[in-house]
């Protein structure tokens, strides 16, 4: 069971922390987003590689928030004691929290799973051949450079937001918290972000949605570890291996849109919400948290 807390040190502290956090990581994002914006970029395919500059921007957003948490929970933490305030340190054991973020690996890849089996059922799909070793390679040594950069997102949000938006109760910061991160992606969301060849009236929707959905289980899986390290590697699953590989192994690779297909796509979005309501409901029925 969990023994994340929420931090509760008076409700407008904590309003002001959460507004501050919030308010740093959104302009962080546009200052981030703003040479592509300027440099007239625009995603308008799945397939679509990223170039350098897209990948420079990227990377500057996505260690905002880790900036930001780390900035504001110093002003009142020793050094010495930031890694265990922000959830980087192992709950239990190391061996526990290598099995817990296997388990954080594997569950968005089995929802994804999931949801390109009721894709490919419903017409919105082709699956084509398994991905060769060499891909697979090319996706781990991705994900091995990439680490950093999810850790940049999880220790703001995980380790220094979700303990915070706890104050006002467990399902309301899973909530909000997902709504906040998904409104987080604006600034590449307008330019085609994870929606290419959607408006923004489509995709931003859709993020938020994905987000909610996504940040809920990575969400549980941080409370049920009580430990971001689990949450970085279910977010490392989800971008550097769900994603691509619903590309990578469909007949038409260049016909995949993520709106109907991956980790981000209404298929997958059923199946995820109703792993969700499944936890929730065995949780009420044994009378123990479901988050926890």
């Amino acid at each position: 069971m969990t023994t994340v807390r929420a931090v509760k040190s008076g409700s407008a502290p904590v309003r002001r922390q959460v507004v501050i956090f919030v308010v740093v990581s959104y302009a962080g994002a546009w200052l981030g987003a703003l040479p592509l914006w300027l440099d007239g970029f625009r995603r308008t395919s799945a397939a679509d590689s990223a170039s350098p500059l897209v990948r420079l921007c990227l990377a500057a957003m996505m260690l905002v928030p880790a900036a930001t948490a780390v900035a504001l929970t110093a002003r009142h933490t020793r050094a010495r004691d930031l890694p265990a305030a922000l959830g980087l340190r192992p709950a239990r054991s190391w061996s526990t929290t290598a099995a817990q973020c296997l388990g954080g690996f594997a569950l968005p890849l089995v929802l994804t799973a999931g949801g390109l089996a009721l894709a490919t059922a419903l017409g919105q799909y082709q699956p084509g051949g398994l991905p060769t070793a060499a891909v697979l390679g090319g996706l781990v040594a991705s994900a091995v450079v990439s680490l950093p950069l999810y850790f940049g997102e999880e220790i703001g949000w995980q380790g220094y937001l979700l303990p915070r938006l706890m104050r006002w109760g467990t399902a309301r910061a899973v909530l909000v918290g997902g709504v906040i991160w998904g409104l987080w992606h604006v600034p590449v969301t307008a330019l085609g972000g994870s929606y290419p060849g959607h408006s923004l009236l489509v995709g931003l929707p859709a993020m938020v949605i994905s987000a909610v959905l996504i940040g809920s289980v990575v969400a549980w899986i941080r409370l049920r570890s009580d430990s971001v390290l689990p949450a970085v590697a279910a977010h490392v699953a989800v971008n550097e291996f769900a994603l691509p590989l619903t590309r990578l192994v469909a007949a038409r690779p260049d016909q995949v849109d993520p709106l109907t297909a991956g980790p981000l796509s209404w298929p997958t979005w059923l199946v995820t919400a109703l792993a969700v309501a499944g936890v929730v409901l065995v949780a009420r029925r044994r009378g123990t948290p479901a988050f926890g």
